[in-house]
């Protein structure tokens, strides 16, 4: 995975471009807010170097070297699907979508966008998604 930081110059045209958005009182300024956070997570992804998940685990490896592997894999994991959400976000404000959930096309609350910016489904979806991502735990009668 490769990421670019902009110079200002290419940076200032993209966001010129961009005009308003009727859901936020400028598309600039959350176009630098999802740039920023995007260039920090590609700074976290390069500082935690590669990272191999499948490493042959030797005898003399102790459990809690190997639970820190698994927990730097694991974080390196959630970073990789905030940087795809933050890109799918710019992407979304290029081609004006943004402030519209992806799956119903109603508007995303205001307040949501401005506690995650990369959100990209309204409320009632992302509960629906999240329902839907559940392992169901039922419990047996005998138990």
């Amino acid at each position: 995975m490769r990421c670019l930081i902009m110079d200002d110059g290419i940076l200032l045209q993209s966001v010129e471009g961009l005009g308003h958005s009727p859901f936020i009182a400028n598309a600039g300024e959350v176009w630098e807010v999802l740039q920023g956070e995007k260039e920090e997570v590609c700074r976290e992804l390069l500082a935690e170097g590669p990272l191999f998940h499948s490493e042959a685990s030797g005898l003399s490896e102790s459990e809690a070297s190997e639970n820190d592997r698994e927990i730097k894999w694991q974080h390196r994991v959630l970073l990789e699907v905030r940087l795809r959400k933050l890109n799918d976000a710019l992407d979304r404000l290029m081609d004006g979508g943004y402030g519209r959930c992806t799956d119903c096309g109603e508007e995303i609350d205001r307040k949501r966008l401005l506690a995650d910016p990369a959100a990209s489904l309204c409320i009632a979806c992302q509960g629906k998604a999240d329902g839907e991502n559940q392992i169901p735990y039922h419990v047996s009668a005998g138990q």
